[in-house]
């Protein structure tokens, strides 16, 4: 019988190695690995340990088409991993809340057929309805300016409007607002109303003002 090697949380190419499968009867071991693109598969220790296997099979599709590496392939690997893998940063806001992406969608060529070539640098994907998970009929490329309009209270937020929170410390109400890529600080207020107005005025200057960029 051979002695089974310890592979558990090794990484070989885009699998990362979770746990022992099963043993085959010529004593080969098999184990349970998990794709960065958020699929699982079961790979010998013989296809790991000689490179011939590097990922769930993705890998292979997405290099025949020549996309490994693309914007559009990058942001779909992290749309798929922040809904997919507890341990991403971002997944308590996507996954951990009931986002998910559509069966049609684990696969980036079905992904970049409905989505397209993503038309500037400056657009992302965004979800229409953003209680919904990610889907063709709930995607469309947009640029920051509106995703924050589109942004959802954090569940700390004790205002009811975003970009406007309390701070202990000061005992004021803090206003921020997105634009030009940046955050920016629209001040601080003792009364909530006066915060709300700021942020309404930061959304007329940065958003709407004419000759003032968008975030």
């Amino acid at each position: 019988m051979k002695v089974r090697l310890e592979l558990e949380g090794q990484r070989f190419g885009k699998l990362l190695v979770k746990s022992p499968a099963y043993q085959n009867k010529y004593g080969g071991w098999f184990w349970n690995c998990e794709c960065d693109c958020g699929n699982k598969t079961v790979v010998s220790v013989g296809h790991l340990r000689d490179g011939h296997t590097k990922s769930c099979g993705c890998l292979n599709r997405i290099t025949k088409h020549g996309m490994c590496g693309t914007p559009e392939y990058n942001i779909w690997r992290a749309m798929v991993q922040r809904c997919s893998n507890p341990k991403y940063q971002t997944y308590r806001h996507y996954g951990g809340r009931g986002i998910s992406v559509c069966d049609r969608w684990m696969r980036f060529e079905n992904f970049y057929a409905d989505m397209g070539e993503r038309p500037t640098s400056k657009l992302t994907i965004e979800r229409e309805n953003n209680n919904d998970g990610y889907s063709p009929d709930n995607c469309i490329w947009a640029d920051w300016t509106s995703q924050s309009r589109n942004k959802r209270l954090s569940v700390r937020n004790t205002s009811g409007h975003v970009g406007v929170s309390w701070n202990e410390r000061l005992n004021k109400w803090i206003v921020r607002i997105m634009a030009n890529y940046k955050d920016i600080n629209l001040g601080s207020f003792i009364d909530l109303p006066d915060a709300i107005a700021a942020r309404k005025f930061g959304e007329f200057k940065y958003w709407e003002g004419r000759g003032i960029g968008g975030i």
